[in-house]
Formats: structure tokens, C-alpha cells, sequence
């Protein structure tokens, strides 16, 4: 065997042994390979996340009870004026919007209130005045003048304590009370067989209540005094009368006994 051989083989195997400890083989040939079969299909798409709940609706500022409109909001105005501030247009557009859906309400007062802070008589004019003003607002924007009355009561009807900030805060407001409305009463008869109702009798009658005047100097010199005035003195307590003594009573006299009945005699018997 000739030196050139043996040195192939030993090159050769070298390269088998270099392969075997982790080299690289090419692939040979451009063929490719055909794969027999059909794949699985691909994992369907994981499900979309639900839609975040809608957020709270917020709660209504304005809403009609039985006797009135309740605001759950202030009506804006500036200072010591009867002017609106234009942050508290889209509130009075809500109760404008609420008188005209409440077709039964056919006359509502407006009424303004104040605190106890700074002079009376002026409170009672500004409270007139703010009263006044929410009325022209809303006629203006749509609701029967003939509908509405407006007048103001100063401090005269507080619902707060006027001792402390936050019940005069409370003072100053509009209220909307609803003095004439319409109300409807029905007679049905329930149909035994479909359960509908039939309408046997309809009447509209107008519920009417007499709107309070606004008080006058007078009315408030009064209360004053009767604030004022000592209060009535308790009657004294009178002292329980002495009993009379009674008159001794008289022993019982017993009744005499009525004598007993003689005994009849005996006969007297012969001798043999």
C-alpha cells in the first residue's frame, strides 16, 4: 500500500470523525421533500375581551315629584344681583325641558330665598328679583308665561340653620312648587278571560293650592313680637279641699223576736 493511499484513509477518517463531534453536513442535491398527509388545522383565535361596562349614568338635577320640581343642583347668580350666570343656562334648559313634558302642571310658582345675612328688606327685594329672573329665563326659552308665577320670601322660610355656613348656603334657593295641576282618575273594568283593562270612565279634575302671599312688613313685626312676648304664666295649683268628717254612725238596734207558738195540750187518756 503506498504512503499516498494511507494518507487518504487517514484524512477520510479524520472528516468522519470531525463530523461526528458536532460539525456541519450540507444537504446534497436540490430535490425536495415531499411531505404526505394532511396538518392539523391551526388553533382557533382566543375570543375577544368583552366590552368595559358603560359608565353610571349621572344622577338627575331635575325631577318632578307630586307637588313640585326638585333641583338637586343651585341656580348660579352673581353676587347681591338678580343676574344668572351662564354656568346654570344648561340647568334652567333642563327645567324648562321638565315643565313642558309635565302637561298636567298648569301653574307653577317660583319662589326665591335668602339667608339671614345682612338687612331684610334687602334680601326679601334680591330674592324677589333672582325669583323674577328664572321666570323671564325660562318664558323666553318656550314655557307659557300664564303658567309660571314668581315671587320671593327673603329669609322667611329657612330649612337650615342660619347659625352656621353651610345652612345658610342651604337658604339661599329657587324653589318650584306646583300650586294648580291637572290630575286624572279612571274607572277600569279587568277582563276576566285576556286580563285587559277597559276603560269605563275617564274625568280630568284641577287640584288647586292657594299660593302664599309673600310677608309684609307687618307680618313680620308681628312674628317678632311673638317671638318676643313671655309666654302665658301656668295657673297656680289650688290645694284639694278637706274632706268633711263624717257623722258617726248609730249602732244597730236588733229587731225584737216575736214570742213562739204555745204547743197544743194533750187529751187526757180514761182508765181502764
Amino acid at each position: 500500500m503506498s504512503k499516498k493511499y494511507i494518507s487518504q484513509i487517514i484524512l477520510l477518517s479524520g472528516a468522519v470523525l470531525v463530523a461526528g463531534c458536532g460539525g456541519t453536513v450540507a444537504f446534497q442535491g436540490t430535490q425536495a421533500l415531499s411531505v404526505t398527509g394532511t396538518p392539523p388545522p391551526p388553533p382557533p383565535p382566543p375570543p375577544p375581551p368583552p366590552p368595559p361596562p358603560p359608565p353610571p349614568e349621572p344622577p338627575p338635577r331635575v325631577e318632578l315629584r307630586d307637588n313640585k320640581i326638585e333641583i338637586h343642583e343651585k341656580i348660579q347668580f352673581e353676587v347681591n344681583k338678580a343676574t344668572i350666570l351662564e354656568a346654570s343656562f344648561s340647568l334652567l334648559d333642563e327645567i324648562g325641558s321638565v315643565i313642558k313634558k309635565a302637561t298636567n302642571a298648569k301653574k307653577i310658582a317660583i319662589e326665591g330665598h335668602a339667608s339671614s345675612e345682612g338687612d331684610k328688606n334687602l334680601n326679601l327685594k334680591l330674592s324677589d328679583a333672582r325669583a323674577k329672573a328664572v321666570m323671564k329665563y325660562l318664558v323666553d326659552h318656550g314655557i307659557e308665561k300664564e303658567r309660571l308665577t314668581a315671587k320671593g320670601f327673603g329669609s322667611n322660610k329657612p330649612i337650615a340653620d342660619n347659625a352656621t355656613e353651610e345652612g345658610k348656603e342651604k337658604n339661599r334657593r329657587v324653589e318650584f312648587n306646583i300650586i294648580e295641576q291637572a290630575v286624572t282618575s279612571k274607572k277600569v273594568e279587568i277582563d276576566p278571560k285576556t286580563g285587559k283593562e277597559k276603560v269605563l270612565e275617564e274625568k280630568v279634575s284641577e287640584v288647586k293650592k292657594d299660593e302664599e302671599p309673600a310677608p309684609t312688613d307687618a307680618d313680620k313685626k308681628k312674628a317678632e313680637e311673638k317671638k318676643t312676648a313671655p309666654g302665658p304664666k301656668p295657673a297656680p295649683l289650688k290645694a284639694p279641699a278637706p274632706k268633711a268628717d263624717a257623722a258617726p254612725k248609730a249602732p244597730a238596734t236588733p229587731a225584737p223576736k216575736a214570742p213562739a207558738a204555745p204547743k197544743p195540750a194533750t187529751p187526757a187518756v180514761p182508765g181502764k
